[in-house]
């Protein structure tokens, strides 16, 4: 099944999309401190410093983000790391599943496998029922040629063939038609 290149781009785009919002949304938020006057809203003090947060609030200041500046809400996110790491994990088995076997030189063509596999099946789906013509046997009416052996393997050869349950077997010419 190929699977059109747009869609495998439009996913990876979209989770490593969300884990850069995730990365800005989830974070510890110090809200600069506003106070009014006149009417409007004047910054009052440095920006919040994390290691003394509780002391650098100031009395009558408010944050105009509607932000509860009273909690301490800085932690280690684990659910998104964990949520990163399934996801991330996902992503790589889908991309591997493309292509199981790898792009290399030397990995299986499965391109050529599904194929031939295909070609195959509708050979078979074809042919099915047609009467099936014998081929000739390639050896006519003598033994398969015996295979040569190299020097290293002769030496652990047996001296006797082992027997075979058709060794010695006499058809008729009846049976061999």
């Amino acid at each position: 099944i190929n699977i059109p290149l747009v869609y495998t781009q439009v996913v990876t785009l979209a989770v490593y999309t969300y884990f850069v919002a995730c990365l800005f949304g989830r974070q510890f938020l110090l809200p600069t401190q506003y106070k009014v006057v006149d009417n409007s809203y004047v910054p009052v003090g440095d920006f919040p410093d994390i290691s003394r947060w509780t002391d650098t609030k100031i009395a009558g200041t408010t944050n105009i983000i509607g932000y509860d500046d009273k909690m301490a809400d800085f932690y280690v996110p684990v659910f998104t790391i964990l949520q990163y790491l399934f996801y991330m994990g996902w992503l790589k088995v889908a991309e591997t599943l493309l292509n199981p076997f790898g792009e290399d030189d030397d990995d299986f063509d499965t391109y050529y496998l599904i194929d031939r596999n295909l070609q195959v099946s509708y050979i078979m789906s074809d042919e099915a029922g047609l009467p099936i013509e014998p081929e000739n046997d390639p050896f006519g009416f003598s033994n398969a040629p015996e295979l040569k052996h190299t020097t290293l393997s002769a030496k652990f050869m047996d001296d006797e063939k082992p027997h075979m349950p058709t060794d010695g077997l006499n058809l008729t010419d009846e049976q061999t038609n």
